[in-house]
């Protein structure tokens, strides 16, 4: 492996660690969905091994030894031919999400009502996936300041899809000016991964990192769409409630808001509540960077350009990193949010 000052990569299956990465690739896309690694070696001791769910480690070491892995996950997929092997890894979430995942049925005779989300998910991993050893530990997992609860909830469905879906449509929007998402993630510990829950945090508030021409961008690009104008939310009586927000500069565009709301107004702040949270998610930046390799999607930073238009601070949405012969190259997103038409009417 390439033994660069700058970057020295160390890549461990089942603890054993593979001296002859010639490429990597990670991407951790955010909004709830699974951090991915692929990488590409030469080892013949495993040329005629079956690598499938084999734990995979991967330490960055990007200016320094890392006292953590970058990622850590099981194999899902590997290709190998005469001159090297190829594996496609997926963090221990895999497990509990997706088709081929461990399934957990809830009827009327076995659920879980009266549990809160966490405490859902907190017990699924205890009795069903941790039995033996620890894949995926709740250790860094806390509750949510406002839970959702799983009263009513009847499903086959994987339990992290389950999971995703509650935390999904809560808001924090006691202050309708300034409202917060909460997403899930993993937390890679020296040990074990853990499952975690943060919610959004204020813009405004101190930057995780400032980047600058001079201090980290690469390059730098952007486009603009139009915030939302207006909400429609739905209430269980079958009612529609619109709100509408300012004069709509930039064209009119509108956000449907999932979910069944008990009256006319508790529909129309939600709807409010999604109109005003999108509000400052009008454009897609990318940025290649060479410094803040470690920072995770939600993180804030600060972009300090002379272009004013984009001048700001902005949340980290996902990023993806790239290890090829020696040289290590890492790409943000920032304020970008996967579009469902769904989601987005005109």
């Amino acid at each position: 492996m390439n033994r660069s000052i700058y970057c020295s990569p160390v890549l461990l299956i089942n603890g054993k660690e593979i001296l002859s990465v010639s490429d990597a690739k990670f991407s951790d896309s955010g909004n709830n969905t699974l951090q991915k690694l692929s990488v590409t070696f030469s080892e013949p001791d495993l040329e005629d091994s079956n690598l499938f769910n084999e734990r995979v480690e991967f330490f960055l070491n990007y200016g320094s030894q890392d006292g953590v892995p970058l990622f850590r996950g099981y194999v899902k997929e590997f290709k190998p031919t005469e001159r090297n092997i190829s594996i496609s890894a997926i963090d221990p979430r895999t497990f509990i999400s997706g088709q081929d995942s461990l399934p957990v049925v809830i009827d009327e005779v076995n659920n879980y009502d009266g549990y809160t989300a966490i405490q859902f998910i907190t017990e699924v991993l205890a009795s069903h996936l941790n039995v033996n050893n620890t894949v995926l530990s709740t250790e860094a997992l806390q509750e949510m300041d406002k839970p959702v609860y799983m009263n009513g909830i009847r499903s086959t469905e994987p339990p992290y899809d389950t999971l995703k879906k509650l935390v999904e449509t809560q808001r924090d929007d006691d202050d309708i000016l300034k409202v917060y998402e909460y997403f899930l993630g993993v937390y890679h510990g020296g040990l074990n991964t853990s499952l975690v829950l943060r919610k959004t945090k204020a813009l405004d508030g101190r930057p995780d990192f400032t980047y600058t021409y001079n201090n980290g961008i690469i390059k730098l690009s952007y486009k603009e769409r139009a915030p939302p104008s207006f909400g429609l939310a739905a209430s269980e009586a079958g009612t529609t409630v619109r709100f509408d927000y300012g004069n709509a500069p930039k064209g009119h565009r509108g956000v449907k808001v999932s979910g069944k709301f008990t009256s006319r107004e508790h529909a129309r702040k939600h709807a409010l509540a999604e109109v005003m949270l999108k509000q400052g998610d009008d454009k897609e930046i990318t940025i290649t960077v060479s410094k803040g390799y470690y920072l995770e999607p939600g993180a804030i930073i600060r972009l300090e350009v002379p272009d004013s238009n984009i001048r700001g601070q902005y949340r980290i949405t996902s990023k993806k990193i790239s290890y090829s012969s020696g040289k290590v190259s890492c790409t943000m997103q920032l304020n970008k949010k996967p579009i469902k038409i769904s989601d987005y009417i005109n």
